[in-house]
Formats: structure tokens, C-alpha cells, sequence
């Protein structure tokens, strides 16, 4: 009987600091999502100014112009959302509280010959539960649209 209670008693010391140990393990989160996908230059226009509508191609239909994922953090932490080596004009957006964080760098000249690399990238900081959807659309580009997230969280 002593050494059936003192196996068990082991066996939950062993439990209990595995469970400590890995409680202070940062979390790594890496992933991607996308979708074939029409243009959609819509310019800026009071709307958007005022927050009625969404920024540029995010007003567009989701599915067609648009897609969407969801992230809720799984602790405290630092998400990057980012989109790089695509051709045409392709746009990135946050949406944490229905406010929009964005990035719309111009890859097409619209009065200029100024043109951005293909890069789009926004990084947020986030609390653990904290929920937020990402959208990766086609301003003016290809049908094929990828965006990659990546944190770590504590």
C-alpha cells in the first residue's frame, strides 16, 4: 500500500510540473489564408472618412472582392499580418472593435510613377481572448490573394 501511494504521489508531482512548465511556454501561431479574388479600386470617398463604409476594397463584397479570417489571441502577444510577392495592387486590413488598421500601400500609379514593392503588413498587439479579423483583398491585381499571420503569446 505505501508504494502504490508513493507512485501515485509521484505520478502527480511529475503532472503538476509538466502542466508549470509548459503554462510558461510563449505560444507560436503561424498560418495562412486567401482566395481567388476580383478587383475592387474603389477610392477613398467620405465614407470611409466618416466610418460609414469600409476602407477601399474591404467595401466590396467578401467572397468576390475580399476574404476574411477570424483570430482570437490565445494570450498576450503580438500578431503580424502580412502579404508580400503578388502582382497588381492588393490591400490588407485589421478590424479589432469595427475600427479598421490598414495597409494600402499603391502598387499601381495613380498619378504618379511612384509604386510600392508588393508588401502589405500591419502588426498589432493583443490581449489573451482578444478577438479581430483580418481581410486580405484585390484592389487592382491578380485573382490570387495570401496573407500570413504570426505571433507569439504568453
Amino acid at each position: 500500500m505505501k508504494k502504490l501511494i508513493a507512485v501515485l504521489a509521484a505520478g502527480v508531482l511529475v503532472l503538476s510540473m509538466a502542466s508549470v512548465a509548459s503554462a510558461g511556454k510563449p505560444k507560436k501561431v503561424h498560418d495562412s489564408f486567401g482566395a481567388s479574388l476580383l478587383p475592387f479600386p474603389k477610392l477613398a470617398a467620405w465614407g470611409d472618412v466618416l466610418g460609414l463604409t469600409a476602407p477601399g476594397c474591404a467595401a466590396g463584397q467578401e467572397g468576390m472582392h475580399w476574404v476574411g479570417q477570424e483570430f482570437t489571441s490565445p494570450g498576450k502577444g503580438t500578431l503580424r499580418v502580412y502579404m508580400e510577392g503578388f502582382t497588381g495592387d492588393h490591400d490588407l486590413y485589421v478590424v479589432i472593435d469595427d475600427a479598421y488598421i490598414r495597409s494600402e500601400n499603391g502598387q499601381v500609379p495613380v498619378g504618379t510613377t511612384d509604386v510600392a514593392p508588393p508588401e502589405e503588413e500591419i502588426t498589432v498587439p493583443l490581449k489573451k481572448g482578444q478577438k479581430i479579423t483580418m481581410i486580405a483583398c484585390n484592389w487592382l491585381g491578380e485573382p490570387e490573394v495570401e496573407a500570413h499571420y504570426e505571433g507569439t503569446f504568453k
